[in-house]
């Protein structure tokens, strides 16, 4: 990846992803508390990275091992259709998300925000690939950021403990149960932030030692 980063910062891609493609990747080796991490969440018109619009995008910085609340911010964001029935999941209506940024706007936010640090989602598969699908729209390259995946991590450990079943559910709510957090509001974007940083912490808590490298996705 740091390879492809810095032939991007050669070529003229656009601010503010010009810088984060010239800035140096946190090391594999690095502990836990000397990385930094954007925890993310964003809510969508739809479950198709392809074809779904951002509504709203909530971030946290985790820093030295601690949830640093000062650093949160959440954005509505302006859609280029209508919210269709996804209103029903995250109450997020054409009138609310009428005064909302424009996209670009929110997303140049994102990427300076992850300059120098590492992206981390719970079930970071769609959010990821619609933040690539954006930053190819508005800056002919896609979103080159180390990303650690909660719910991921989480599959992981389990299998390694030969404690996988099927039933079994990953969903933020529930593994927040299993660490002993207490529950928030779902489908609000900042809270479910806020949620998989502080479930992101407390998994790393019960880890007898982390690096970079032992979470990345």
């Amino acid at each position: 990846m740091q390879a492809r980063r810095w032939y991007l910062a050669r070529k003229r891609v656009l601010e503010p992803l010009q810088s984060l493609m010239a800035s140096g990747l946190p090391s594999r080796s690095s502990p836990f508390a000397a990385t930094e991490f954007v925890v993310l969440d964003i809510e969508t018109t739809g479950l198709d990275a392809a074809t779904a619009d951002m509504l709203s995008v909530g971030w946290v910085v985790v820093r030295s091992g601690r949830v640093v609340l000062d650093t949160a911010q959440s954005w509505l964001v302006r859609p280029s259709g209508n919210v269709g029935a996804s209103a029903s999941v995250h109450g997020l209506t054409d009138t609310l998300v009428g005064e909302g940024q424009n996209w670009g706007v929110v997303l140049d936010r994102i990427v300076a925000a992850l300059e120098g640090r590492v992206l981390a989602v719970h079930h970071a598969g769609l959010d990821k690939a619609l933040l690539d699908r954006m930053c190819l729209r508005r800056y002919g390259a896609k979103l080159l950021v180390p990303v650690v995946d909660t719910l991921a991590l989480e599959f992981e450990r389990q299998h390694r403990a030969h404690h996988l079943e099927s039933n079994a559910s990953l969903r933020l709510s529930d593994l927040r149960d299993a660490y002993g957090l207490p529950r928030y509001g779902a489908h609000d974007c900042l809270a479910d932030a806020i949620a998989t940083a502080e479930l992101l912490v407390a998994m790393v808590a019960h880890r007898k030692s982390t690096t970079l490298g032992d979470l990345l996705a």
